[in-house]
């Protein structure tokens, strides 16, 4: 059991070094480059390999990824997960919400100071999704909060329904089409993400690991 927290506590470091240093070079010109390719690439290769009659549907897919992990979805299952995780009365359970507005704020302090362009407006795919449609076109984009919520999500729910490895296998899956989505309809870069998926890795695994005990103890 120690072993296993101390192996979170140097993953969760690891990964907040990681955004730290993404954030720094951010603006690098091999960055941006990379950044240009990743988002050709994809949108090209989910463009040319869906049939023109599942179009409609692969849309549907990006945009519900997006709306699983957007601000109103993951703040909803966020208070559900801390009510859980509350159930003994335990203080340290505040630490899930505390943790999530944490990750806002720092998403919004990133694109404030970073100053990452978004993907310019031609990349921006305009699909007609059953979901709704909030994104906004913002001047900056770094980090991915979409990113951030969705693996900061996975982990908290995972450790909350005790560790299931279908459901972590499922989890895993619903990171990876959040992140590939954010890139296809040109709302983020890969930068981005990432910086997003090294956030909330960081967040996440820091709060595993300080309310583990108590969900095990349930």
């Amino acid at each position: 059991m120690k072993l296993q927290k101390t192996s979170k506590i140097i993953l969760a470091v690891v990964f907040i070094l990681a955004f730290a240093i993404l954030s720094k070079y951010e603006d690098r010109a091999g960055v941006r480059s990379l950044d240009f390719a990743a988002t050709v690439k994809v949108q090209d290769k989910i463009d040319k390999s869906t049939h023109l009659r599942l179009a409609s549907l692969v849309d549907n897919v990006m945009e519900g990824s997006s709306f699983f992990a957007g601000p109103e979805f993951t703040s909803v299952v966020v208070l559900i997960l801390t009510g859980v995780a509350f159930r003994k009365k335990r203080w340290r359970a505040v630490l899930i919400p505390a943790a999530f507005v944490l990750i806002v704020f720092i998403e919004l302090y990133g694109k404030s100071i970073v100053h990452h362009p978004s993907p310019p407006f031609s990349m921006i795919k305009h699909t007609t999704s059953v979901f709704p449609a909030n994104y906004i076109n913002e001047q900056f984009s770094y980090p991915s909060g979409h990113a951030a919520r969705a693996v900061f999500l996975a982990l908290i729910t995972w450790m909350v329904l005790r560790k299931k490895r279908l459901l972590g296998i499922g989890f895993v899956g619903y990171v990876i089409l959040v992140s590939v989505s954010r890139i296809y309809l040109g709302h983020h870069w890969l930068s981005d993400v990432a910086g997003g998926l090294f956030l909330g890795a960081g967040a996440g695994l820091l709060t595993m690991t300080l309310i583990s005990p108590i969900i095990d103890k349930q």
